[in-house]
């Protein structure tokens, strides 16, 4: 018997999707496929698809899927009369498939959950009453029953692609669910009970059980009268039920957050959690069932928190039941214990604050957690036998061993434990043991290290000894290494006891000695925060620091450099504002003086280059701490020395600004500038626009762009004419590159980072001096190209692009302010690309903008109609036979167009909504 020509198509169309070799026969026969989901058609031809037991499993599959997605999203193509025809058809197939394959049982399922949630209760009123008469009466179906009933729930409260107004669907959820929760309780005993029941059947129960307590459908009081708790807690010796014991375990202690609530639940599962330390002892080396004990004694710790300082014998043993977790050799399972430790902390830190409730036991607790996690923080002994992302792993994780190092803190007290360590350090030095290994002080300069920000600025007992000891440390590079950030996170203590500044400062400038690059960067780091936290305690050493930047700055690695560059310059910000900016022309002269250089070679390498990029970059770091807290005491001279700075810039980028390195570190480095010398900067500023819309031309480096944006940003409110001129002539420039760039690319993204600078070149020429855009000859190029940036993919360019497009056409709405011309020539550069704007929006609106678009797409489109309320409907019109025939259904787009038609102003905004929300769930059918 020949099959109807949709079922051949389909057929067809699987063959290719699951069974050619071509891609491109493969994503065309998945567009198919998903076109056909959507026709009324597909309701007979799944059917077709689903009663034919002899097909692939991929054809009836796809045939189930097609009533889960149909069910979903189409259900209003069929008269309300069918419905209950619809759900005997999903029945009877079920029916079929009882025995399986589970993944088109499980898709059928899914598809009448939908369809019980849509039903109004008088066409089908006794759901779950109904399924397990018809499938709950026989070993073979129970399955099925399990598995709807596992479904139900979860479709019910978590597909939210569900046509159903929130009046209905409050309505209708209890009437599914909460009315027949007890039916579900009983049929889950009897079958978990049942003689001969097998460990898959008793899993699929507690799978159900799971579903049932996520939904918030089964409180834990009516789960607590039930033997379903003390088959999960005895469950847990099961090898084929522990790992699902374990979910419902910790599924059901997470219903009994409110305690008062749940007192009487709480009582009877506390003694079975305590018992399990024992199981925890018992399970040795076995991984998996230790992870899960530690998950459901953690997850009774966490939610009983409060209850530890209140009951604490009662909870004591769960807390060393845990404490026995966090011992463990299982970092992964250590990692379980850690949010509990926070939550304790906090609890018994309060508790001794306000003195109430006992907190000695607990202490004792967090000095053996002290002692565990200096324990783990230990690198092995033979760390070479760790692989490189095991190693890479243990560093990563220290640092989250860290934060429950200051939960102990809180509890102990920072000194208290920081003394601790010391002591392990202070014991170590006084060995002469050879099996002392660097890795028994490492461990404890390590948790000094992470507990630094907890110690009090005023502690004069413990801290005095840690820098006492660091000296004495063995000369092992990975002590060092640990030293110096020991010392970086105690500069601030430092601060506090400046008697101590010169004997930190030589600590830290011994470890620049030597070829260890990661000691060099440890100690670059401490001299960084030493200058920041304690800049005018060194005021006196800077002489020496200068002689120290002018021995190290051609040893050490370029960001090693960075740092002590940025901790000199600290420290110059302390200083006087003469002597601070003679200081600064100090340390930047010989820098710039390599930059000349550079720029003097006749034939410059590329180490020639990156050395200049190197120094400018350690100027731009110098500007960069500096701010612009000398831009209003610079003495008038600092004029002309702008103008010499830059023309050693403007040398090096006509000789080398097509070198891509070099146009990014002058870029960041001209920005700095202008900053710092403010409109002392207004002399160069010509100079500056003119090589940087040139070098833009010459490369297309967005880099360029971004600096006439900046320029026009701080200077264009204020400039005289000429200047204004000049970044006219300058903005004109870059849009003419940028549009011919954006010609040579396939889509905006390709051309992402220029867009962006562009883009918001634009909006900062809109706000600062508008008419540099609005009367230039390149206006309207300027608009079509953010048009055409709303087709990157890109949420940052779309989010620009979406703003300078409102911009511009909300300006050919303004009145004065702003003056008449510049919104009149607003309204003609808009009124003659109305077209390709509502292309440009309504195609984005409904297919890739990102949600946070829809109010700017909203607010143009009705300004548009405001403005051209003759024209815009045409547009529109225009526009949706643009929009992807998948985006939105052509019944939408037809009422979008109907509805505007006789007031486009007023009714833009709701019939926007509406096509924006049939596009998302077109989206989302696609997902």
């Amino acid at each position: 018997m020949n099959e109807p020509p949709e079922v051949d198509a389909v057929l067809a169309a699987l063959q290719a999707l699951y069974h050619d070799p071509n891609p491109s026969a493969k994503q065309q026969a998945n567009e198919a496929l998903q076109r056909f989901q959507k026709t009324p058609q597909a309701w007979t031809t799944a059917n077709t698809l689903l009663l034919e037991q002899d097909l692939p499993l991929e054809s009836r599959l796809f045939a189930a899927q097609t009533f889960r997605s149909k069910v979903t999203f189409d259900l209003e193509q069929l008269p309300s009369q069918t419905l209950v025809q619809l759900r005997d058809t999903l029945l009877h197939a079920l029916d079929l498939y009882t025995s399986g394959p589970r993944v088109v049982q499980t898709q059928l399922c899914l598809a009448l959950a939908a369809l019980a949630l849509q039903m109004p209760e008088s066409s089908w009123g006794t759901v779950i009453p109904g399924m397990v008469e018809r499938f709950g009466g026989t070993p073979a179906t129970v399955g099925t029953l399990l598995e709807f009933l596992t479904v139900l729930p979860e479709e019910v409260t978590n597909n939210h692609r569900i046509p159903l107004d929130n009046a209905r669907y409050h309505e209708r959820v209890p009437q599914l669910l909460t009315q027949h929760t007890p039916t579900v309780l009983q049929v889950l005993v009897m079958y978990m009970q049942a003689d001969g029941v097998t460990p898959a059947i008793q899993s699929t129960v507690f799978a159900c059980l799971r579903s049932w307590l996520k939904a918030g459908e089964v409180a834990a009081t009516q789960l607590a009268d039930t033997p379903l708790v003390a088959c999960a807690f005895d469950a847990l010796t099961s090898d084929e039920l522990f790992d699902v014991a374990v979910d419902v375990l910790c599924d059901l202690i997470n219903e009994t957050q409110e305690i008062d609530d749940n007192q009487p639940v709480i009582e009877y599962i506390l003694p079975r959690i305590q018992a399990l330390r024992g199981a925890l002892a018992d399970a040795g080396d076995d991984e998996d069932r230790v992870r899960g004990l530690c998950r459901v004694v953690v997850q009774a710790g966490e939610t009983y928190h409060t209850l530890c300082l209140q009951h604490a014998d009662a909870m004591l043993p769960i807390v060393y039941a845990i404490l026995d977790c966090a011992s463990y050799h299982d970092l992964d399972i250590v990692q379980i214990t850690f949010r509990f430790w926070y939550l304790l902390a906090t609890d018994v830190h309060r508790a001794a604050e306000h003195g109430t409730g006992t907190t000695a036991p607990f202490e004792r607790v967090y000095e053996q957690l002290f002692a565990v996690i200096l324990r783990h923080l230990r690198f092995p002994d033979d760390e070479e036998a760790l692989t490189g992302q095991e190693r890479d792993d243990f560093r990563s994780f220290r640092h989250y061993m860290g934060d429950t190092l200051k939960d102990c803190c809180y509890v102990l007290g920072a000194e208290r434990c920081i003394e601790r360590s010391l002591q392990l350090i202070e014991s170590a030095l006084t060995q002469e043991s050879p099996e002392l290994r660097w890795q028994d002080m490492e461990a404890p300069l390590f948790s000094m290290r992470s507990m630094g920000g907890q110690v009090s600025l005023r502690d004069s007992t413990v801290i005095p000894r840690v820098f006492a000891a660091l000296p004495h440390l063995p000369p092992h590079p990975r002590l060092r290494y640990a030293a110096l950030l020991v010392v970086s996170r105690y500069t601030e203590w430092v601060a506090e006891h400046s008697d101590l500044v010169s004997e930190v400062w030589a600590f830290i400038a011994a470890g620049f000695q030597g070829a260890d690059r990661d000691i060099s960067a440890a100690a670059a780091q401490a001299l960084n925060f030493l200058c920041q936290d304690c800049r005018e305690s060194l005021l006196p050493l800077f002489p020496q620091l200068l002689d120290f930047y002018g021995s190290v700055k051609k040893e050490l690695a370029v960001d090693d450099l960075l740092a002590v560059v940025e901790a000199l310059t600290h420290v110059v910000t302390a200083m006087p504002s003469a002597e601070a900016a003679q200081s600064l022309l100090i340390m930047a002269q010989p820098l710039l003086e390599e930059v000349h250089e550079v720029s003097a070679l006749s034939a410059a390498t590329k180490p020639d280059l990156m050395r200049a990029a190197d120094r400018m970059e350690q100027l731009t770091r110098m500007l960069q701490v500096i701010g612009v807290t000398l831009a209003s005491t610079l003495p008038q001279a600092c004029e002309q020395t702008c103008a010499e700075a830059y023309a050693i810039l403007d040398r090096l980028l006509e000789r080398h600004g097509h070198v891509y390195f070099i146009s990014e570190r002058a870029s960041a480095l001209v920005r700095r500038a202008l900053i710092f010398f403010g409109d002392r900067a207004q002399g160069v500023l010509p100079q500056v626009l003119e090589r940087f819309a040139t070098c833009y031309e010459a490369t297309g480096f967005s880099g360029y762009v971004w600096i006439v944006g900046k320029s026009i940003d701080q200077f264009g409110h204020s400039g005289a004419e000429p200047l204004l001129a000049q970044m006219a002539h300058a903005f004109a420039r870059i849009t003419i590159k940028t549009h011919a760039l954006l010609d040579e690319v396939p889509n905006p993204d390709a051309l992402s980072d220029v867009l962006d600078d562009y883009l918001h070149t634009c909006l900062v020429t809109l706000s600062a001096a508008p008419a540099l855009l609005y009367m230039s000859p390149v206006a309207a190029q300027a608009y079509l190209l953010a048009l055409r940036a709303l087709a990157a993919l890109s949420p940052g360019v779309v989010g620009i692009a979406a703003d300078v497009v409102r911009a511009i056409i909300e300006c050919a709405h303004e009145v004065p302010p702003l003056e008449r011309v510049l919104v009149d020539a607003a309204h003609d550069v808009v009124g003659k690309h109305g077209a390709e704007t509502c292309v440009a929006l309504l195609t984005g609106l409904v297919t890739h903008f990102p949600p946070e678009n829809m109010p700017i797409v909203v607010s143009s489109m009705c300004t548009l109609a405001a403005n051209h309320p003759s024209e815009v409907v045409a547009w529109v019109s225009n526009a949706l036979e643009h929009v992807p025939l998948d985006a939105v259904p052509a019944s939408d787009r037809s009422f979008f167009l109907d509805s505007i038609r006789s007031a486009p102003s007023d009714r833009m905004k709701p019939s926007l909504l509406l096509l924006y929300s049939a596009s998302r769930k077109s989206r989302e059918r696609g997902m």
